[in-house]
């Protein structure tokens, strides 16, 4: 089976958000399977796409030793309820893959709206999200990610938001929280009650 990679990408209104970020990871990407990935310009690439010029899309891009295929779809944030923690010491998601059978596995059976993984009792992400906890003013992110997205990324630079070990038992120190990833920022990620993690 070939080893795909996704890479998603905010459009804004006609433009993409935080593309270094996404350049930067791709490029990372490479690094890491040189026998894998082919020599790809973001930059080139999406020069050459028509692009809507008003709302919300996400630009969904598989590649691996070119891009395959991609799609622009609208996008809005998904209404979640409920979380449940699920723990698994052993899963590792540091590449962006576009197999994610261990997110569907993980959730099979799950009947809350989305899934919270814990390794080693620390808190890290949702199947397609970081996660970001209110403590006072500040938003603190779990220093244990799985992946390192692009908004965390930008978040922390900017300082914004700051990193933390956040283990299972620290949740009741915190009132809300919110998802984070390339499609939701900080202000457009609506705020969750930490209640309703399971």
């Amino acid at each position: 089976m070939i080893r795909r990679f996704i890479e998603s990408i905010c459009l804004i209104d006609g433009v993409f958000r935080n593309l270094d970020f996404h350049r930067l990871r791709m490029e990372a990407t490479k690094a890491a399977f040189p026998d894998i990935i082919g020599k790809i310009n973001l930059y080139d690439f999406l020069y050459h796409l028509e692009i809507p010029q008003n709302g919300k899309f996400k630009l969904r891009i598989i590649y691996s030793k070119e891009i395959e295929r991609f799609e622009i779809i609208p996008y809005e944030i998904k209404q979640l309820n409920s979380f449940k923690l699920i723990e698994n010491n052993t899963i590792e998601y540091p590449f962006k893959f576009e197999d994610r059978r261990v997110f569907d596995e993980l959730k099979n059976g799950v009947d809350e709206d989305e899934i919270i993984l814990v390794k080693n009792g620390e808190i890290t992400d949702t199947s397609y999200s970081n996660l970001v906890f209110k403590a006072g003013t500040d938003w603190i992110t779990p220093r244990s990610f799985l992946l390192n997205g692009t908004m965390r990324q930008s978040l922390l630079e900017l300082k914004r938001i700051r990193e933390e070990t956040i283990r299972i038992a620290d949740l009741k120190y915190f009132s809300v929280f919110k998802l984070i990833n390339a499609l939701m920022d900080l202000q457009e990620s609506p705020e969750l009650p930490v209640s309703c993690i399971r």
